[in-house]
Parts: C-alpha cells; sequence; structure tokens
C-alpha cells in the first residue's frame, strides 16, 4: 500500500483517468453556472450606509456607538421596517405560517445587517432584488433609528418637565405661605425689609435727636424703632426663607422652560457619512465562486473515488 501512494503512482493514475476528470470538470463548471444563474437564484443588489451616533448620551459602560447598535438591531425597528416595505411578501413567507416570525426575522437578518466598524461608525447593509429598495430600505432605517429616539428623548423629556412642574408648584404654594405670614407684620407694624429699615431707623433717630425734630417725628422713628426690635427678628427669617423659596422657584423655572424645550426640540440623532444609493452591480450570488468551489469539491471526490476504485484493483491482484 505504501507504494500505491507515491507520488508518481498518483499522478500516473490522474494521468490515466485525466479525461474522465477533465470531463466531469466541464460538466460541473456548466452545471454550476446554469445553477447559479437567476434562473434558479434571485439575483440580490446591495445597498449600505455609514453613519455615527450624536446629541445622545451613554446610560451604561457601553459607547454610543454600541447603544446605537443595540437600538438598530432591536426588534422594535426591525417589525417598523418589516412593516413599511411588506417583507413577509417580499421574502415569500405567510402569515399564517406556524412559525412565520422566527422565519421572517431570519430572513431579516440573512438580507439586513448593521455592525460596528473599527473607526467606531455602524455600517448598515441591506439587500434585495431591487436595488432602489435595498437603498430605501438602508435609508428607511436611519429614518426609524432617529424618530425612535427622539421619541424616546421627548418621552424623558416630558416626564422630567412634570416632576419639575410639581416641585414648581409646592415651591409657590411656600412662597404664598411665607407672604402670607409677613403680610400682617406689613400692614399692622410697616415691615418692608429689616436690614434697610434698622439701617435708615438708626440713622433717623440720632439725626432727629441731633436736629431736634418734632416730638411726632422722633415718636413716629421710635415706634418703626420698637416694631423692628419686638417684631424684626421674625420678619428677618421669613424675608430670608422668602428669599430662599424664590431662588428655588426661578431655578425651578429655568428647568422647566428647559425641559419643555427638549420635549419640543426636532432633533437628529445620527450623522450620515456614507449615504445609501442604489446599487448598479448585483452583489449576490458571487457566481465565479459558486462554480469555482463547486469544481474544486466535486474533482476532489471524483479523485477519492478513483483512488478507491484504483486500491480495490490493485489489492484484487
Amino acid at each position: 500500500m505504501r507504494s500505491f501512494f507515491d507520488n508518481q503512482n498518483l499522478l500516473a493514475i490522474v494521468w490515466k483517468w485525466k479525461l474522465h476528470l477533465l470531463i466531469v470538470g466541464v460538466v460541473t463548471i456548466l452545471a454550476a453556472a446554469v445553477f447559479s444563474s437567476p434562473l434558479f437564484i434571485q439575483p440580490l443588489f446591495q445597498s449600505q450606509a455609514r453613519v455615527y451616533p450624536t446629541n445622545t448620551n451613554t446610560f451604561s459602560e457601553e459607547s454610543e456607538s454600541e447603544q446605537m447598535l443595540e437600538m438598530l438591531n432591536s426588534s422594535d425597528l426591525k417589525w417598523q421596517l418589516i412593516d413599511a416595505f411588506d417583507l413577509t411578501s417580499r421574502f415569500d413567507i405567510s402569515t399564517a405560517e406556524r412559525f412565520y416570525r422566527t422565519k421572517i426575522m431570519e430572513e431579516y437578518n440573512d438580507r439586513i445587517s448593521c455592525k460596528k466598524t473599527e473607526y467606531e461608525s455602524i455600517e448598515i447593509k441591506a439587500l434585495d432584488a431591487e436595488p432602489v429598495v435595498a437603498s430605501a430600505m438602508v435609508d428607511s432605517l436611519i429614518h426609524f433609528y432617529n424618530r425612535k429616539i427622539l421619541t424616546l428623548h421627548q418621552e424623558k423629556a416630558r416626564e422630567n418637565a412634570a416632576t419639575i412642574l410639581k416641585q414648581l408648584k409646592r415651591k409657590r404654594i411656600a412662597i404664598e405661605e411665607v407672604s402670607e405670614k409677613m403680610e400682617p407684620l406689613r400692614k399692622e407694624y410697616g415691615l418692608l425689609d429689616y436690614e434697610i429699615q434698622a439701617a435708615q431707623v438708626t440713622q433717623g433717630y440720632l439725626l432727629a435727636l441731633a436736629e431736634g425734630a418734632s416730638s411726632r417725628s422722633v415718636a413716629d422713628i421710635k415706634e418703626l424703632k420698637a416694631n423692628l426690635e419686638e417684631r424684626g427678628g421674625a420678619f428677618f427669617l421669613l424675608q430670608k426663607e422668602l428669599a430662599g423659596l424664590e431662588a428655588q422657584r426661578d431655578t425651578l423655572a429655568n428647568r422647566y422652560d428647559n425641559a419643555l424645550i427638549e420635549a419640543e426640540k426636532n432633533s437628529t440623532y445620527t450623522m450620515v457619512i456614507e449615504k445609501p444609493f442604489p446599487a448598479d452591480k448585483k452583489a449576490y450570488p458571487i457566481r465565479w465562486l459558486i462554480v469555482l468551489f463547486s469544481l474544486l469539491a466535486v474533482e476532489a471526490l471524483a479523485l477519492l473515488t478513483i483512488f478507491c476504485v484504483e486500491g480495490i484493483q490493485l489489492s484484487s491482484r
């Protein structure tokens, strides 16, 4: 058996069966060319785009590109695209089939792909029998992504605005309560601004005494001075509390306005660096590759059969 596998013996066997191998090769090439033609395999055209995420924030350890990829590969966007282009009909899958959802998703994943490139961009590819449809599917997937992210951001902004509005209403109620407490002190005791009035009363009292003002003026000053001494402390605390509440109200009002702006903003969340376009050359099937692999596989099988036949004949002698 050792001599059977010598190089010279193998070459001799191949040469002996050369005509058969040639015929097998020609038949294989012709058959592969025919069966890979549009008569048996539908040609598919590919369209692609490259995009970067923009105007988004990361919510985990994933990068913005990875989050974008998660969204593009979500079942939500997939079904939007399936419904928009009636892919069940295009893929010749009936909704009455038992596992039609599984089948449509398998076909979708074979025809449409999204993956991250080495430069952190996202590459979107689509295959279809019509190049215009393939291009439109890529473009639509980008549009659906923008719309989905916009909806999520608007919902979050409206939720944030509603929360801030509740806080703002509580601050306004607290301001009204403090103002109601201060109102009697303003009306009955003439207290308006503790620090300013305290300084003015002290200065006015000293000037009145120095200039010999009328007893009525001095009495008014003394009364206000007494009110400040008696009620001024409480009024001062209420005044400080009111100022703090008003500052918090203004901050909340500003945050509320910003949240409303975010809720009403119509932004896009992709930066398209390569736009999809209808291809003018099919991408599938690659006929020369099918022919080559078919030829190699059949010739290898033919050689194996020949060696087996020769080996049997040699052992029977």
